[in-house]
């Protein structure tokens, strides 16, 4: 749950997103191992979010109770109880023990000050009996129920807080270890007025031996025009760059070498926009409508990320064409915002650089290997003139296939 909140909210400023990166920079580099096993803390989760009694006296007779069933119906649920405690008082033992490693630490090291609360609230002179070693299955039922009462009832506030404490613990270390095996490194959040994303080795996480790519976008290009064949990797490029600006907001390790940038207030992406048969939408009048959302977000004064991949390619090319170039001409004079805006139709982008001085024009090259295309994935400068649709159709033998099928019907 620590994690889904994080992806859920995404911070924006960056004093905020500059320190979780240092906490997740520092867990990256420290290597720690979770202090708990997952056994034991599911068995201490189950005993402790269970609570039932709100006083003493009904947790003593609820104790008396159970011991009553174990002797006259051999019932298991006091043994399920006592191991509940067992284990939650081996789990706090245990992240006593991790938390005091702080205390030894640089008073500049991120997680001190949450290891100092984690402390404080472990050292609760109400939990003091917690570090006396006895154990729960030996102690007598008055003992026992006061303990349970205090864990499950009166102590259960600073108990849920410690928890929230140790999932973020859990989250912290599990994303560090990612990061530290895949080599991901960490970006800068920057204040500025003037919008700021660049990254150098930006690749596709997923994307076995990806090929890595440098961006930079601020307020002079603040509008990339990205064009090539198709399977050149456009739509790989976009959610890549998407991702990460996403999760730089999350102060996560990133698949880049280096990145700053100034944290945007939303991203929208229009990648594979489906028609809609039960409003009664066309997959073009889907692509106008989320473009119109957009465009009111822009107007609101936002700082956004706005990506389209093939804009309008759900009507004719000469609509397209047309819509492609006012839209997007449009877009390009809200600098505040950065977009990057995907197309096939080359015309589009020789019309626009004649326009726009605030457009950056990149594309993915495709190299003939005789009549096979091969794709370097690697960014350059300018239009794509790359039309190798065709040459794909043929090497997949598609019209061959058509007409043999058509003359062995007719043989038939």
């Amino acid at each position: 749950m620590a994690l889904e909140r994080m992806f859920l909210n995404p911070l924006t400023e960056a004093g905020e997103i500059n320190s979780r990166k240092k906490m997740f920079e520092f867990f990256q580099k420290e290597e720690f191992i979770f202090p708990v096993d997952k056994e034991e803390l599911d068995v201490a989760e189950q005993y402790l979010t269970n609570g039932e009694a709100r006083s003493y006296a009904a947790s003593m007779v609820n104790s008396f109770k159970r011991k009553a069933m174990k002797l006259i119906a051999n019932d298991n649920e006091l043994e399920m109880i006592q191991n509940g405690m067992n284990a939650s008082v081996s789990l706090f033992v245990k992240l006593e023990s991790f938390f005091k490693k702080f205390d030894s630490m640089a008073e500049t090291c991120p997680y001190r000050t949450i290891a100092s609360k984690a402390l404080e609230l472990l050292h609760d002179k109400g939990l003091a009996w917690i570090y006396s070693g006895e154990d729960m299955t030996k102690c007598s039922t008055s003992t026992f129920a006061r303990y349970d009462y205090r864990l499950r009832y009166a102590y259960s506030s600073q108990i849920n807080e410690l928890l929230g404490l140790l999932y973020e613990l859990d989250l912290y270390i599990a994303v560090a270890k990612i990061g530290r095996e895949r080599g991901f490194f960490f970006a800068e959040a920057v204040t500025q007025d003037e919008t700021v994303v660049s990254i150098k080795g930006l690749y596709h996480p997923t994307v076995p031996n990806a090929v890595s790519n440098d961006l930079l976008i601020n307020h002079l290009s603040n509008l990339v025009f990205l064009t090539g064949a198709n399977m050149a990797g456009k739509s790989t490029l976009m959610k890549a760059f998407a991702v990460t600006l996403y999760l730089a907001h999350m102060g996560f390790p990133l698949p880049v070498s280096s990145m700053h940038f100034t944290p945007v207030d939303g991203m929208y992406t229009s990648i594979n926009v489906p028609d809609n048969l039960n409003m009664g939408y066309s997959h073009f009048y889907a692509e106008v409508k989320r473009v119109r959302e957009v465009a009111l977000a822009v107007s609101s004064g936002k700082r956004l990320l706005v990506i389209f991949d093939e804009l309008f390619k759900g009507t004719n090319v000469k609509d397209a064409y047309d819509a492609t170039v006012a839209v997007t001409e449009a877009f390009s004079k809200h600098r505040r915002c950065i977009y990057i805006v995907s197309t096939h139709i080359m015309e589009a982008g020789v019309t626009l650089k004649e326009r726009c001085d605030n457009m950056k024009f990149v594309y993915l090259p495709t190299l003939l290997q005789g009549s096979t295309p091969v794709y370097t994935y690697r960014l350059s400068d300018g239009i794509s003139d790359d039309r190798h649709g065709m040459m794909i159709i043929n090497n997949e033998r598609i019209i061959e296939t058509i007409r043999k099928t058509t003359e062995q019907q007719r043989i038939q």
